[in-house]
């Protein structure tokens, strides 16, 4: 489950190369699927919840976005 105040990092999009390793913290939610985070730079993101990587299934690193 994603919470509030806790930091997750992005899921990975099979066959692109992604060396983002950076932490994202939630800051607020939107609404049902939509999550405002901020990375350590203080910059701030809008993410869907389903780019996150949820600590309840650490196994599921990847996306199922195509490109």
């Amino acid at each position: 489950m994603i919470e509030l105040g806790k930091k997750y990092k992005l899921k990975k999009i099979k066959d692109f190369k992604n060396s983002d390793i950076n932490y994202y913290k939630i800051i607020k939610f939107y609404n049902s699927d939509i999550v405002i985070c901020e990375n350590a730079y203080d910059e701030r993101f809008v993410f869907m919840k389903e780019f996150l990587i949820d600590p309840d299934k650490p196994d599921e690193v990847y996306s199922d976005l195509r490109l």
